[in-house]
């Protein structure tokens, strides 16, 4: 199967003081470094203020994006890749296309957010328009909102805080139906974020938990002189769907692996691969656990208490890769997700 590839771990949909965000830019990018990211987005709300800012913070790449509001109350959309602001409040189709024409990287926030309230300074604003086109990916795991979607009641808010990790219980249903859908339409990619405020819950904590994994064909320089290079390195691999989400607090996910052969060629997770006589797919996790393998949104592959699943493939689609991990609360076993992938398009030739 192929190798090669270099995964760097890191976060992205985090908000400073030039939004709604508790501390300044330089204590946040320290407690990514302290949390050990590789790479860090910054999207505060409706600015680019931090761009500046912008480099090589000892071993973390700080980048930043920008979490546009659309219309009225209809959502939020992290853009990436910028050199300029976006107009906030359009509709959803313009301010996909300014984004698209000002060469920036799009991803759906929080696409369904089904909590009532307004609460530790998480805006409720569920994407409304889908019929529109052109974004790149969504969220397809928001750490922030699974685990603000799961309190109850005023004696879970204090355990919550305390055991965050009680109140987290992956991707939401809804969302992943919706990716898996939208594949019939096009190309869409996941991301999986953090939603970083500081309040209640430590940038540095947060930073531990959900992060995005890209994979790079080639190292990242880790040096200031070369940061532009990085810098369009891991954009073009969220661009291109290069990469997967992992809950890397229950453990690290880097050594996870989803890839495709048709006997002449190959492909990794955001690739697309002709349909051969003897197409399979390898699902390689870092530790054992649940593998399972999605087409269009049904399984048709899985193993469990397993590092590996192969599985031939005689028909196209859009295919990606999930892993659970059993794990015990208490006394009480419950499996938790873990990683998911983007997918691998696999086409007739």
């Amino acid at each position: 199967m192929l190798s090669g590839y270099h995964d760097y771990a890191g976060v992205i949909h985090v908000h400073s003081t030039y939004s709604d965000g508790l501390k300044d830019v330089r204590k946040i990018v320290k407690a990514a470094n302290r949390a050990g990211c590789d790479f860090m987005i910054l999207t505060d709300h409706n600015t680019l203020k931090a761009l500046p800012e912008e480099g090589w913070h000892k071993k973390t790449a700080l980048l930043v994006g920008e979490e546009i509001s659309v219309g009225k109350r209809g959502g939020h959309y992290l853009a990436m890749r910028l050199s300029s602001e976006v107009t906030p409040r359009q509709s959803h189709q313009e301010t996909i296309d300014e984004v698209s024409a000002k060469g920036g990287v799009g991803f759906i926030a929080h696409p369904f957010s089904n909590d009532g309230r307004s609460i530790f300074r998480l805006t409720v604003t569920p994407w409304q328009e889908w019929s529109a086109e052109g974004f790149n990916g969504l969220e397809v795991w928001n750490y922030s909102h699974d685990w603000i979607e799961n309190l109850f009641g005023p004696f879970f808010i204090p355990i919550g805080l305390i055991r965050p990790d009680l109140f987290i219980d992956g991707p939401p249903e809804e969302t992943l139906k919706k990716w898996d859908e939208l594949q019939s339409r096009s190309k869409v990619y996941g991301i999986g974020s953090v939603d970083a405020h500081g309040y209640f819950y430590s940038y540095k904590r947060m930073f531990k938990t959900l992060r995005t994994h890209v994979l790079l064909k080639e190292p990242l320089s880790f040096q200031l002189a070369s940061f532009e290079k990085d810098k369009h390195s891991i954009y073009q691999a969220l661009e291109n769907g290069n990469c997967y989400l992992s809950y890397d607090y229950l453990s690290g996910g880097s050594g996870f692996i989803f890839t495709a052969q048709n006997g002449w060629s190959g492909a990794i997770m955001g690739d697309e691969l002709c349909l051969g006589p003897e197409t399979y797919m390898k699902v390689s996790a870092p530790r054992a656990g649940l593998l399972r393998i999605i087409k269009n949104g049904r399984v048709v592959a899985s193993a469990g208490n397993t590092r590996s699943l192969i599985k031939k493939v005689q028909e196209p689609g859009a295919y990606r890769a999930e892993v659970f991990l059993d794990t015990f609360v208490g006394l009480r076993r419950r499996r938790q997700p873990w990683i998911f992938s983007n997918p691998i398009y696999v086409i007739r030739g």
